[in-house]
This record gives C-alpha cells, sequence and structure tokens, in this order.
C-alpha cells in the first residue's frame, strides 16, 4: 500500500494531519479504508455486520440491519444512518472488522462527523477479536470515541474496560468538549505495549498506561492480543436516553479509517 502524505485530501477538501510525532516518525500505514469505491457497499473484504435488535445489553432500542438504508458509500464517506422504519421501530448499522481485519498495537484513527440528536449514542471502538481472558468485560474493549447527548452533552469520551473495571467503572475514562461533533474531527488511539493513549484533533485527552502487575497481569491489561475495529449509532439504551417522538432519523460520517504500525 502506497504511504499517504502529511495532508490527505478527502471528500471534505483537505485534511490535516494530526499524528503525533511518535507516530509519524516511527509508523507506516498498514491498512486503511478510504470510502472512495464506486459501490454503494462497504467494501466487504473489510466490513461485516452485526446485526440484531435484543439491546445489545444496554436496552438499546435499534435493530441492526445490512441493509443500504441504514448504511452505505457516497461521495468519499461512509454513512452510518439510524431511521425509523415504517412500523415507527428504530433501525440502524453496526460494521465490524471481525474475522476479516484485526491488530495487536498501533496507531488507530477516525474522521468522522457524529450525530447530536437527543436518543443518538455513535461509537467508533474495538474489541478483542477472541475472548482469550474471558467474556466482557475480561478480555476488554477499547472505546476510540463516544458520544451521547442525553447523558453526557457536549462531552465525547475515550474510555477502555477490562476486569479490574467495567460497565460503570471503567478502569480508565476522560473526556473533551468539541465545539461541533457535527464537522469533521479525527479520533485516534495510540496502542503500545506499555500504554494506550487517546487523542482527538491531535490533543491527548486521556491515558491508560500497563501497569505490568505480575499476578493476573490480564485483570488489568489484556491488551495484548488483536482487537477489531467497530462502527455504530445506537438509539436509547442506557447512554442514549430518551428519544424523542418526532425524531425520525440521525447519521454518523466516516471519511476514513487508518491503521499504522
Amino acid at each position: 500500500m502506497a504511504m499517504l502524505s502529511s495532508f490527505f485530501v478527502s471528500c471534505s477538501g483537505q485534511a490535516k494531519d494530526y499524528r503525533p510525532d511518535f507516530v509519524k516518525e516511527n509508523m507506516s500505514l498498514v491498512w486503511s479504508d478510504e470510502f472512495d469505491g464506486s459501490s454503494q457497499e462497504p467494501n466487504p473484504e473489510y466490513w461485516d455486520y452485526n446485526t440484531g435488535g435484543h439491546g445489545w445489553g444496554n436496552g438499546e432500542r435499534q435493530n441492526y440491519t445490512k441493509d443500504r438504508a441504514n448504511s452505505f458509500v457516497s461521495d468519499g464517506s461512509l454513512k452510518i444512518i439510524a431511521r425509523k422504519n415504517e412500523n415507527k421501530k428504530w433501525t440502524s448499522a453496526r460494521l465490524v472488522t471481525s474475522f476479516k481485519k484485526s491488530w495487536t498495537y498501533g496507531y488507530i484513527e477516525f474522521r468522522a462527523k457524529l450525530p447530536t440528536e437527543k436518543g443518538s449514542w455513535p461509537a467508533l471502538w474495538m474489541m478483542p477479536q477472541l475472548s482469550t481472558y474471558g467474556n466482557w468485560p475480561r478480555s476488554g474493549e477499547i472505546d476510540v470515541m463516544e458520544y451521547a447527548t442525553n447523558t453526557w452533552g457536549k462531552k465525547t469520551y475515550g474510555t477502555v474496560h477490562c476486569k479490574a473495571g467495567s460497565g460503570g467503572n471503567a478502569i480508565s475514562s476522560n473526556f473533551t468538549e468539541i465545539p461541533d461533533v457535527k464537522k469533521w474531527h479525527n479520533y485516534a488511539v495510540l496502542w503500545q505495549e506499555d500504554f494506550i493513549q487517546w487523542y482527538y484533533d491531535g490533543k491527548l485527552i486521556n491515558e491508560y498506561k500497563n501497569p505490568h502487575d505480575e499476578k493476573d497481569a490480564w485483570h488489568k491489561w489484556p491488551f495484548d492480543k488483536d482487537f477489531y475495529i467497530i462502527m455504530n449509532v445506537a438509539m436509547g439504551g442506557t447512554l442514549g436516553g430518551d428519544i424523542p417522538q418526532n425524531l425520525e432519523k440521525c447519521q454518523m460520517e466516516v471519511d476514513y479509517v487508518r491503521v499504522y504500525q
């Protein structure tokens, strides 16, 4: 794959390179999806779908589908749209690279526009390809970005989960307020053997250090295995909260996903 220049031309014009110096100097691009293909279908060599509508453990309202009404590529970006169907039920999409693309360590970067409608809960995150240390949260979870207007207002969060901290007691979580998340912003993690750092538009907002606990090390650091990427828009649930009755749809748009190692 050809190396990209320090500035990237995308569907929204020229995008600033927010990568930390460490990434620029020591890492190379190993995979990306620029969503610039001719097909409306997200590249099936990269993306699969979680489907269903059982609440996903959080009381969410949407039914995830593979339908192009809920996810499609156009004009150089991916759209994930949560919408009411003809039966007034919410549908959405949850795209995953599971068993197609996964990585241990790297700089994982998304450029995205987020929905701010009340009731929406967009997320860009990562889960372990194999549950080596057991079921959630034992094998870990890396939330690159979560945003939920009803619960957090204008706060955008980066969080990590493991056995030592799960649910509402995440082992590490922090936020920043981005002026307008409906515009393009970069959300990324620098994941190394000794730490995970979160960068929003190049600004470090959170860091979780590997404690190197010799006894039951995986309790606090299961992050030494392959993780895959997830992108979704949930509706309602524990973080999404109440959905206005007059809301018909909301959209997350993703310009690209890039992985450097």
